[in-house]
């Protein structure tokens, strides 16, 4: 059996993009709106969220900030909020991520320590290393024991991300994503379930 995916998205599509370094000394380079629509339907991609609610998800083994092996089914038995982010980001999933910390402490503080966990998955693969990964923690003081940051093989990054309901496209400057956070059932035993978004 696998876990259920439940989700609670906040439903909404972003861009994400990485601005160009601009060289010491250099006038700031002026904003240029973007040439052509995101990638991604918004649509489509919100339909394709919402139909995660219910879904069982894989046991996908990916890699911790220290590159040791993590299996999915290791957070069976508590509630597990997921979200997707990718670390060349520089606007929205460091707000977002922030915004998720703030709603875990509510959360500890509300429940108590322990009672829950929260992973953040690194999609751009392979930029999203366990270092690029422990760096970004590292740099929002993310260091709760319950919240991990996990960098997937790119091979299973599709079949995750559909599990989950998360739809992403690259673009020439970053991604368009949508933004959201899974929660998974807590079963001790059996399949991880997405209960809402």
């Amino acid at each position: 059996m696998r876990p259920i995916v439940y989700s609670g998205a906040v439903l909404a599509l972003f861009f994400c993009a990485v601005a160009p370094a601009a060289a010491e000394g250099a006038a700031p380079a002026a904003a240029v709106a973007p040439a052509s629509a995101p990638a991604l339907e918004q649509t489509a991609s919100l339909r394709a969220s919402q139909a995660a609610v219910g879904r069982a998800v894989g046991d996908y083994t990916l890699q911790d900030r220290e590159g040791r092996a993590v299996r999915l089914s290791s957070y069976r038995g508590k509630p597990l909020l997921v979200s997707f982010i990718y670390t060349g980001c520089f606007q929205i999933c460091p707000t977002t991520t922030r915004a998720l910390q703030q709603a875990a402490s509510v959360a500890r503080d509300a429940l108590g320590e322990g009672r829950f966990n929260v992973i953040s998955i690194g999609f751009n693969q392979p930029a999203d290393s366990p270092l690029a990964l422990k760096s970004f923690a590292a740099q929002y003081g993310i260091n709760s024991p319950n919240w991990e940051f996990l960098s997937p093989p790119a091979a299973i990054v599709p079949q995750l991300a559909r599990d989950f309901g998360f739809s992403f496209a690259a673009t020439a400057a970053g991604f368009d994503h949508l933004l959201q956070v899974s929660v998974v059932a807590a079963h001790r035993a059996g399949a991880n379930t997405v209960l809402g978004l």
